[in-house]
């Protein structure tokens, strides 16, 4: 029973922190329902109801990522292209990584086996 009592505790704690910061660090203009300062008193006094209510009636809405807007008309474009297709120019004469260089891996494999020259 004790234990339980404790677990109580360490989670009105943690809540409490969590949203004495979150209240704290919240720019002023997206808090809602109360001013800022009213919702860190809030918070303060009223310790296990004040932290619910500022995360239920003051935190900032999250706002739903917007839809993409459509491509203007001439610019094209490029949601349809996979990063992995792009390449070296054709006309590029240097490697993309080591491990497309010739003369890297030449070094590496002397390096490796010395008794082969």
């Amino acid at each position: 029973m004790v234990w339980l009592a404790g677990l109580i505790t360490l989670l009105s704690i943690v809540l409490w922190v969590y949203a004495f910061f979150d209240a704290l660090t919240t720019p002023a203009q997206e808090v809602r329902t109360l001013p800022k300062l009213l919702w860190l008193v809030a918070i303060v006094v009223f310790t296990p109801v004040g932290p619910l209510l500022w995360l239920f009636l003051g935190r900032p809405r999250v706002a739903a990522s917007p839809a993409p807007a459509p491509p203007a008309q001439g610019v094209p474009s490029f949601e349809h292209i996979d990063p992995s297709d792009i390449t070296s120019s054709p006309g590029s004469s240097t490697p993309i990584g080591p491990e497309d260089d010739p003369e890297f891996l030449r070094d590496l494999n002397r390096r490796i086996r010395p008794e082969e020259e």
